[in-house]
């Protein structure tokens, strides 16, 4: 690795990071490890949900800072914004480039101090229904939060939609338009069929079994409990496959789900009997896109490609998605994968993956190739550090 280059340093803020299961937050981990081995000084500065995780550590060679967040509270939510903006006073260095991942608590507050400071600061929206441009500041009551945007210095737009979204609101603005990337070197192809065979050995799957592959939290954004009903009437054997919070420590916000999550994990089990198992969170994902057979994305949002779409077209899975905002701009239909809107479209696409092998070979032969071509981190954290102007 080459020597850090201590000035400009880039922050990278994120509502939280590992060990939590928020795609953002470990998007933003991956790219500021990759920004970190091409030299540049990286830290990354999140939220610690109820003070559980430690405020100061290094992973993957960037250096963590987490703010105590008690956001059970109203006065913990005021504390935060007071904790974080003497933090960004005290701390943040006005010649560095910030980014922004998402509306994370106190994000206009950060948005705020990087302008007072002069700082070349970005936002990446994360989510689409929650922080692209109509969400956050379309309302004619958000003049103050559209002030704020239109002062940055640029936006990290994941998708062709994000993007015309936040034109629309900004006009002539300074945009990246690029998917967040996936780390291909994980993803070992060449010995797929043996971790396929050496994970079901160990879930006790056999060989043959179709397996559906579904990776977030079991929450009602993901299409639960619908996806459950749809799958119920599929009469093709199948097994589904949930990786995920079922149920979050205290240390994730997502804790604040648990019973919803447990509700859901009843009705799909109750739904679909031994033809799902839950997994829960699992640290590493590769092995199981790998032992898979698709993915399925039945999200009604998402700051698409999510993660694991990216991933699982690096390990040459063919995707199974939903038509929402994002989608066009990754997913071809019967290209790398298939898209429906309604339950007939799904049930259709679904069983022509099910019973032509050949043809889903194609579909993943074709998502790899898209993946080497598009979402290599290592040719896309190059572009970015350009549009920082690092």
């Amino acid at each position: 690795m080459a020597n850090p280059i201590q000035s400009p340093a880039v922050l990278i803020f994120t509502a939280e990071t590992f060990p939590a299961m928020a795609g953002d937050g470990r998007n933003a981990l991956l790219v500021a490890s990759k920004l970190n081995e091409n030299g540049y000084c990286v830290k990354l500065i999140c939220l610690n949900p109820n003070g559980k995780l430690p405020k100061n550590e290094k992973l993957n060679g960037v250096e963590i800072s987490r703010i105590n967040y008690w956001y059970r509270t109203i006065i913990g939510r005021f504390a935060l914004r007071l904790s974080l903006f003497r933090y960004l006073t005290i701390n943040c260095n006005n010649s560095s480039k910030w980014m922004i991942f998402g509306a994370m608590p106190g994000y206009k507050l950060i948005a705020l101090v990087s302008t007072l400071k002069g700082v070349d600061c970005v936002f990446r929206s994360t989510l689409w229904g929650f922080d692209d441009a109509e969400s956050i500041a379309g309302s004619s009551h958000r003049f103050y939060t559209r002030y704020l945007l239109g002062r940055l210095y640029g936006y990290y737009a994941l998708n062709s939609a994000f993007a015309n979204s936040w034109k629309s609101f900004f006009g002539n603005f300074n945009i990246l338009q690029s998917v967040q990337g996936v780390d291909l070197k994980k993803y070992y192809i060449d010995h797929k069929n043996g971790i396929r065979h050496e994970l079901r050995g160990k879930l006790k799957i056999a060989d043959g079994k179709f397996v559906i592959l579904m990776v977030g939290h079991l929450i009602e954004r993901k299409g639960f409990p619908e996806i459950a009903d749809w799958l119920s009437r599929i009469d093709e054997d199948f097994l589904l496959l949930h990786i995920g919070s079922t149920e979050a420590p205290e240390w994730d916000t997502m804790s604040r789900y648990n019973v919803v999550m447990k509700n859901l994990k009843k009705y799909v089990e109750e739904k679909l009997g031994d033809r799902v198992r839950f997994l829960g969170r699992q640290n590493d994902t590769t092995q199981f896109y790998l032992s898979s057979d698709i993915l399925l994305v039945a999200s009604h949002a998402e700051g698409f490609p999510p993660n694991s779409v990216n991933e699982a077209l690096a390990a040459g899975l063919p995707v199974l998605t939903r038509r929402i905002p994002g989608v066009a701009d990754v997913i071809t239909d019967g290209v790398n994968g298939f898209v429906f809107t309604d339950e007939a479209e799904f049930a259709c696409k679904l069983s022509v993956l099910i019973n032509n092998p050949v043809r889903r070979n194609e579909l993943g032969r074709n998502a790899r190739v898209f993946a080497q071509d598009k979402l290599d981190i290592s040719k896309i954290v190059p572009t970015l550090q350009n549009f920082l102007g690092l």
